[in-house]
């Protein structure tokens, strides 16, 4: 037990503090995806979660199914990490407003479920959050996809698509102070002699 509890603190470690292989990514994905589908599944025994709660674990779910899918792609677990931290306010909503008194064996599995899976998610949003920097790459945009930059003013992706013509802004402004002057350095008459 407890080399097991020293190896799990060590890999968070790893996680926490270096980049992430890829099949660590991999693993990490999965290990959320069924920690949460089981214990939304779990949940939903204790009879009194509404049905949005499966509505919001349901997109969690898919969107690591698509960043499970889309292995180099930033914006999949950035939406998931997006939906992750969403519904720990809506797990702590809806427990405030539909939680009952009324205790029967499964019930009480049910909610015990509902709030581990709650405690989970912290943990969970973190890892999500560090594959979202990692798939940034070191040019990375502070954690943000490349295609939410735009609205926080973000800066140039350091590729440079050669296909397009660049796109070069000409000056705008005349410089009227030597407009009609002529220039105080004749030019080199060897430059043009052949």
């Amino acid at each position: 037990m407890f080399n097991a509890m020293k190896k799990g603190i060590f890999y968070l470690y790893r996680i926490s503090y270096m980049e992430i292989s890829h099949q660590d990514r991999l693993d990490i994905l999965f290990g959320i995806f069924f920690a949460h589908l089981t214990l939304a599944v779990w949940s939903n025994l204790c009879g009194f979660l509404p049905a949005s709660f499966l509505l919001y674990n349901g997109f969690l779910l898919a969107t690591i199914i698509w960043s499970l899918h889309h292995r180099e792609s930033e914006e999949a677990p950035f939406m998931a990490l997006c939906i992750n931290l969403l519904s720990i306010v809506f797990d702590v909503i809806n427990f405030l407003i539909y939680w009952t008194v009324d205790v029967t064996a499964t019930r009480r599995f049910g909610a015990a479920m509902a709030v581990i899976n709650l405690l989970l998610r912290p943990l969970s949003s973190f890892l999500l959050y560090r594959i979202v920097q990692d798939r940034a790459g070191t040019y990375g945009s502070f954690g943000l996809p490349t295609a939410f930059e735009s609205i926080f003013g973000g800066r140039r992706s350091p590729y440079e698509d050669i296909d397009q013509p660049s796109q070069q802004n000409p000056s705008t402004t005349i410089d009227t102070d030597h407009l009609g002057a002529k220039p105080t350095t004749a030019p080199n008459e060897t430059l043009f002699t052949t």
